[in-house]
């Protein structure tokens, strides 16, 4: 109704999974290639998680658009079938017939018989389940079976999950860790922030042929807010907004356009004008009361009498000096001197003597594992039939969701270069006390027990610390250990991937890559540029490090880019 008003060849904010609409976010270009990387390594389970209304299954519509000719490929949009209807709609999809009553046997050897003779004509075949969070578990104990079809060379079948943040906590199950253990890619897709949020708007209008921008910034900022990035609610919101400028016959959409629209197909209530009013006298009101507070305590400050520390010039000198490079030489014992005062306003601190956390390391670990799975519940389903889950199964656990536990015995500094939320024990060994860090800045920091956080002293903290810690780090794709000179896989072709977003911003999707004296190359220049011992190969500390610059919902425990040498800016949940 409203394209022709305002030059439009197309519906921009159609929730159909249109491919060309797709907005390749670094989310999304990350998830394009984790797919592509799965389907290029043999055999196994790619899984791609996310939000109703992420972009899931366009993101997959997408990777159809790309599959190499070579690849037959079996799509499966209704899961909520049992394990014959399952194995019936698989070989519908491949075109294989069977009898009219057949049994899971009779489907099952004429798939194999299919799938060996692609193989010899050097084909290969995926089957891609939508809304994989619905299938029943004996369906999935099935499909693990169909990936024991193999050649001595290599598994004749591909399996591709697709499914909303449930799938996870299905796969965490304990009966199917034998599945879970055949994922050899995987991928959460998270919401989009605020800026992306600008630039899809953007790029959706640019496809279907707008020069105008029909939105104002206030508009798209309260559209983020009233959508929380998910894309299918935006284009709910800017569908209806558009329709809504239309019938005013305005040119640009405005706030009230857009609260108007929300309400409309999201069921929220757009606040009245003066209601909006006292808003803003509210916000008026605390911002005039925090700056009389800061003008008083300059007046205080700069009253003071002569021989008391020059606190004004600290909090003048803090302006261009990072945290962390301050923090690290005075926690690595390289420095005596006292760091300088500064003037900011910190929340009062809880003395660590008195916070009492847990008396195993497990425990911290389930409220680790919490914060890196922050769009699933931290503990319902992940331990069936396990009364008290131990660290070694949690870890397990953990690798259900792409991390790897990673044991240091390190000191502070060590863990800031890391930047990673760190299981801590700040008691002794024979009287352990574990508490999990989950920011760590100056001149305070915050601990976390169970769903409770603590902001502490940064530099009691220190003084508590003992070398005893436990992180997560996120695993690449078909991750089997270091990589090194001669090497090639999907691990691989990340590593090069991963390179080439921190030289150009830009992921590459092509695969195939060797492990030659060239990528050591820039392996080891990256590692002398971000503090790394530049040895040449891929370890545990150089994957940190590269998944740093990833935007993917990595928690870090300091998010500024001038945190540590090399540290890149990231997003805490």
């Amino acid at each position: 109704m409203y394209r022709h008003y305002f030059g439009l060849q197309d519906s921009p904010f159609s929730i159909a999974p249109n491919p060309r609409y797709l907005y390749m976010s670094t989310r999304h270009r990350e998830a394009l290639a984790h797919l592509m990387y799965g389907i290029k390594s043999d055999g196994g389970f790619i899984l791609l998680t996310g939000e109703v209304g992420t972009g899931k299954t366009t993101v997959c519509r997408c990777l159809l658009a790309q599959m190499p000719a070579d690849v037959d490929v079996a799509l499966v949009l209704n899961p909520n079938l049992t394990a014959v209807e399952m194995l019936m709609t698989m070989c519908d999809e491949l075109t294989i017939g069977y009898p009219e009553a057949p049994s899971v046997k009779s489907l099952v050897d004429r798939l194999n018989t299919f799938l060996l003779a692609s193989h010899e004509q050097g084909r290969k075949t995926i089957v891609i389940i939508d809304e994989a969070q619905n299938l029943d578990v004996e369906v999935l104990e099935q499909l693990r079976l169909l990936t024991n079809l193999e050649t001595n060379e290599r598994k004749l079948l591909q399996i591709m999950l697709l499914g909303q943040p449930e799938l996870l906590t299905l796969l965490a199950r304990q009966e199917l860790r034998q599945l879970s253990q055949r994922v050899t890619a995987r991928f959460h897709l998270h919401a989009l922030n605020r800026f992306e949020v600008s630039e899809y708007i953007r790029h959706r209008l640019d496809v279907a042929g707008s020069s105008a921008s029909l939105f104002s910034a206030s508009s798209i900022r309260l559209i983020y807010q009233l959508s929380g990035g998910i894309p299918r609610l935006v284009n709910l919101i800017c569908d209806r907004a558009l329709l809504g400028a239309y019938v005013e016959s305005r040119s640009v959409v405005s706030r009230r356009i857009v609260k108007q629209a929300a309400g409309e197909v999201l069921g929220t209530t757009a606040n009245s004008p003066g209601q909006e009013q006292w808003r803003q006298l509210f916000r008026f009101s605390g911002l005039l009361a925090l700056t009389l507070a800061a003008t008083v305590a300059f007046v205080l400050i700069w009253s003071l009498p002569e021989g008391w520390p020059d606190m004004g010039k600290a909090a003048n000198n803090s302006a261009t000096s990072s945290t962390l490079q301050r923090l690290l030489p005075l926690w690595s014992g390289s420095a005596t001197a006292e760091p300088a005062p500064e003037l900011t306003m910190t929340p009062p601190t809880q003395p660590l003597s008195e916070l009492q956390g847990h008396g195993q390391s497990d425990s911290a670990l389930v409220d680790l594992l919490a914060i890196w799975k922050t769009d699933t519940p931290a503990t319902t389903g992940l331990y069936p039939g396990e009364a008290q889950p131990n660290a070694e199964s949690i870890c397990a656990q953990s690798l259900t969701y792409g991390l790897q536990c990673l044991l240091t015995n390190t000191s502070l500094a060590d863990i800031a270069q890391l930047n990673r939320p760190v299981v801590v024990n700040i008691g002794t060994s024979t009287l352990p006390n574990w508490l999990t860090l989950v920011a760590l800045d100056y001149p305070t920091s915050r601990l976390r027990i169970g769903a409770r956080e603590f902001t502490v002293d940064t530099d009691e903290l220190a003084a508590f610390w003992q070398p005893q810690n436990i992180i997560f780090w996120r695993l690449p794709p078909a991750y089997q250990g270091n990589l090194k000179l001669g090497d090639s896989g999907a691990s691989v072709d990340w590593l090069v991937n991963r390179l080439n977003m921190v030289e150009t911003g830009e992921p590459l999707l092509d695969m195939g890559f060797m492990f030659d004296i060239n990528l050591e190359k820039r392996l080891k220049l990256y590692q002398a540029s971000h503090g790394l011992e530049p040895n040449g190969v891929a370890d545990t500390r150089t994957w940190i490090s590269l998944n740093n610059a990833d935007d993917a919902g990595i928690p870090l425990l300091n998010t500024s880019a001038n945190a540590h040498p090399g540290a890149q800016p990231g997003t805490r949940h």
